[in-house]
């Protein structure tokens, strides 16, 4: 007898499963992770759910054993059938030589088939009382969350969420009426510890031990009830990764890590992606955008390398794409999550931020402006031995000059693009470069929304008319229009190019190149 997949697919939260959850934390008497928290229910689901069967079985009626003596009208239940019930319609003498007393009964399945089964027979493997099979994967609670995790998790996530008594921080749940009650006066000492730490990270553990605040029995039910005393004041910002509980005065955040920079709002627009993703496979690698869900594929699991593009540069960011996404520290809730950069090449140190809601990295701004990093950049990232912290670094570019496309402002703010020498001091992706000598300008395009104003479809034209105008053949490729594109407005490559493909002024010569037709020319 097995449980069945439909019950885990089907799987939803009951009363009697929250109360089972209430009872082990009063048990405990301890926070306890989501994740302990899952596999004790899963479990007693395991062993409700063998219980619930083997009494569904029993109320069907007797449980056919070869070895019972049974008479004409009784009623049985075969496990070897499914548990199908029958019903004995004759009783005859059997022959066996080694059995002098074995019978033969006659029963009806509820299916209206007859079969034949041996009775009185006191040797025969069927003879074992029904089992819940012990390798049914279904009740084993580690390849049920291995298979079935995703959809569990959530429902209960979401159970317990709903429960007003239930509180949760840094993944970890435990009842609200049972937590400590922390003064005003303790916040008041954490806010004063934090400033000196020029706004944090501490650990709750040493923001007690700077508060003095001691706990008389449980240390850890004494930290949650902190934890969620600062939780609940506006002026703390948990900014810990999964598992790890740190605090941060908010006031103190960087604003850019509060709200999301100018250069980084992206209003959706609807198009169709559909046979996009055979074009973006075109672009060459380095090209990470957290507005898509395609990501350049990255060979080294340790490393990755990124093109800038404009809006990333100025803000001083880097986009929380999805394969950048799996280099940096994240979070069960918390919105914004503090790390620590290093640079590879000079050993210095310093912070960063997981923007979660709006999917980027901050902190690279200095950073960018120390080392002459401009639009197309390809900077690595690297992960590091030690947790909380992500390598940065470049290669030198091998010329001290290069020919880059270079963006001129007009006094009416209209946008020219130029071929001109510039310095540069780290390798850069060719088709994504893009010099910016007078960056003020630009700013205002931002500022006065100049571009986001029009419609997407009059920016790719007008910018892709002016590139066509650096290249003596009037093609433009894809990437170096998207790269260009995003000096002025977000924008990303999926829409650029649904845009080309679908523009009647626009022809594809294949391998991501475009052209005006000749009308439009």
């Amino acid at each position: 007898m097995k449980i069945t997949e439909d019950y885990w697919t089907g799987f939803n939260i009951e009363q009697s499963d929250i109360e089972f959850i209430y009872n082990l934390l009063l048990e405990k008497a301890t926070p306890i992770k989501s994740e302990e928290l899952l596999k004790a229910l899963v479990t007693y689901r395991i062993e409700e759910e063998a219980a619930r069967l083997q009494e569904s079985a029993n109320s069907r009626g007797a449980i056919y054993l070869p070895k019972d003596d049974f008479n004409k009208g009784d009623n049985l239940v075969f496990p070897a059938f499914s548990m199908q019930k029958g019903k004995v319609t004759a009783v005859r003498s059997g022959f066996n030589p080694e059995y002098e007393d074995l019978k033969v009964i006659e029963v009806k399945m509820e299916t209206g088939d007859t079969h034949s089964f041996a009775a009185n027979l006191p040797d025969h493997p069927l003879n074992q009382a029904i089992e819940i099979d012990e390798n049914d994967p279904n009740r084993n609670p580690e390849a049920v969350i291995a298979q079935h995790g995703a959809l569990l998790k959530t429902r209960l996530s979401e159970a317990l969420k709903s429960q007003d008594d239930l509180v949760k921080i840094a993944g970890n749940w435990f009842p609200r009426s049972l937590l400590v009650d922390i003064g005003v006066g303790y916040l008041n000492l954490a806010e004063a510890v934090l400033e000196e730490a020029n706004g944090g990270p501490l650990s709750i553990v040493e923001l007690m031990k700077q508060v003095e605040l001691e706990a008389d029995e449980n240390d850890k039910l004494m930290e949650f009830s902190f934890d969620l005393a600062l939780q609940d004041d506006k002026r703390f910002d948990e900014v810990g990764p999964a598992g790890e509980t740190l605090w941060f005065l908010h006031d103190m955040e960087p604003d850019d890590v509060k709200q999301c920079p100018i250069f980084l709002k992206y209003t959706p627009r609807e198009y169709s992606c559909e046979g996009l993703d055979k074009y973006l496979e075109l672009f060459e690698g380095t090209l990470y955008d957290e507005f898509e869900t395609w990501d350049s594929p990255h060979a080294n699991g340790d490393e990755i390398s990124v093109s800038l593009i404009y809006p990333h540069w100025r803000s001083g960011t880097l986009p929380l794409s999805n394969s950048l996404r799996e280099f940096f520290p994240t979070a069960h809730e918390a919105p914004r999550v503090n790390f620590t950069f290093v640079d590879e090449l000079t050993g210095d140190r310093f912070g960063g931020w997981v923007v979660r809601p709006f999917n980027y990295i901050y902190g690279l701004a200095d950073w960018y402006k120390e080392h002459e990093i401009m639009p197309g950049s390809v900077l690595k990232v690297k992960k590091s031995k030690n947790p909380g912290e992500i390598i940065i670094c470049f290669d030198k570019s091998r010329q001290n000059k290069e020919w880059l496309k270079t963006v001129l402002i007009g006094s009416d703010q209209g946008i020219v693009f130029a071929m001109l020498k510039h310095n540069i001091n780290a390798d850069f992706n060719e088709r994504m470069a893009v010099a910016i000598p007078d960056v003020a300008a630009v700013d205002e395009i931002w500022k006065n929304k100049v571009y986001e104003k029009e419609p997407i479809t009059k920016t790719i034209l007008r910018i892709t008319r002016e590139l066509a105008k650096l290249n003596p053949q009037g093609q433009v490729h894809a990437q170096e229009l998207y790269a260009a594109i995003n000096v002025v407005r977000r924008c990303p490559p999926s829409l650029i190019l649904y845009h080309l493909l679908n523009e009647a002024s626009i022809s594809h010569l294949g391998d991501l190149y475009f052209h005006f037709s000749e009308k439009e020319a």
